[in-house]
């Protein structure tokens, strides 16, 4: 039987390189969240209010969905039409569980996002404005992706850019204004106490992850738009575009299990230990303050020397999660839904 040979263009790496690179990304992505939901099941799941239950289950959905969707495309590409280069600019299901799985995802969790915001800043306008982007951007992608399904080889790119440039857009205003609301309460004097301490740490964590999903989002935009690495001179859009929805999905539920953290048994111990000892230290530095002693010791002369550390006067608790303030700089209980 003779052999038939397929001539590859000279692109081909580019081409044929980033459907695999994306699909793994993809998959490794999903063994992540994977770990992280089975976290917040076990340890928050039962705690926190329904209506978060529910997003935290409908992501799981929609990832898994999306996952065993992209195993297909790769069947579809690298097997059933192997030695094809036409059908890898096909989008098969990938229209589907790109940019119309991928904005559902993005808008929950923006969404989710927005709703923090004006709890914890007290802010009403710009997480309308937020919230109003985001709605916007899963608009743009789920036309793109019924307008690729319909048609897989005509991309509606104006719907495409609307999708990817909103999303970036409202990761830097939700990114933004993390970024005041934490330099904001650095300077606050209440920073050792724990409902403040867990503050700072949901608003340093959003706004991390608030920064890295708007640069995928602004890199896959640029690989629509720079010609020299534009469909189809090149599939790189795919390596961001099977993970975006991943990223964002994995992001969401760091925010969530972190919680776990302050709910440690090691981690009260040591707070209590460590809320102990300074209270003791400042009792001695009052009293030696009360007595005109100063910190070098008049019977042997030698200098002591008193470490402190930085302690919490109160055991964290996932209730602080949800209820940590209202709006302005006084901390009033909120509902238990916040997380």
């Amino acid at each position: 039987m003779a052999s038939t040979s397929v001539s590859l263009p000279p692109n081909a790496p580019m081409i044929l390189g980033p459907p695999i690179i994306g699909v793994t990304l993809n998959w490794w992505l999903y063994g992540i969240f994977l770990m992280q939901y089975f976290v917040y099941v076990n340890n928050s799941g039962t705690k926190d209010s329904k209506w978060l239950q529910g997003v935290v289950h409908f992501l799981f959905i929609l990832d898994t969905a999306q996952t065993f969707m992209v195993m297909d495309d790769v069947f579809f590409w690298f097997v059933y039409n192997f030695g094809d280069l036409d059908k890898l600019f096909i989008f098969n299901v990938a229209a589907i569980d790109g940019p119309f799985l991928d904005a559902v995802i993005t808008v929950t969790v923006q969404s989710v996002y927005c709703w923090r915001l004006w709890k914890i800043g007290g802010w009403k306008v710009l997480p309308v404005v937020a919230a109003t982007l985001a709605l916007v951007s899963a608009v743009g992608g789920m036309i793109a992706g019924v307008h690729s399904t319909i048609d897989p080889t005509n991309h509606d790119r104006p719907a495409l850019y609307l999708w990817l440039i909103a999303t970036a857009v409202t990761d830097i205003v939700l990114a933004s204004s993390m970024a005041f609301l934490l330099l904001k309460y650095r300077g606050n004097r209440a920073s050792q106490s724990t409902t403040m301490a867990i503050i700072k740490r949901i608003l340093l964590l959003t706004l991390e992850t608030n920064a890295l999903t708007a640069a995928a989002a602004i890199a896959l935009v640029t690989f629509f738009l720079a010609p020299s690495i534009s469909p189809p001179n090149s599939n790189l859009f795919m390596v961001l575009g099977y993970t975006l929805g991943k990223m964002y999905s994995n992001c969401f539920m760091v925010l969530l299990n972190q919680r776990v953290y302050y709910e440690s048994p090691g981690r009260k111990e040591n707070d209590t230990f460590n809320s102990s000892s300074s209270q003791r230290s400042r009792g001695i530095m009052s009293r030696n303050q009360e007595f005109g002693v100063g910190s070098q010791s008049q019977t042997t002369g030698q200098i002591s020397v008193i470490r402190f550390t930085e302690t919490r006067t109160d055991e964290p608790s996932m209730l602080e999660m949800d209820d940590v303030r209202g709006p302005k700089d006084d901390f009033k209980p909120l509902p238990r839904a916040y997380m």
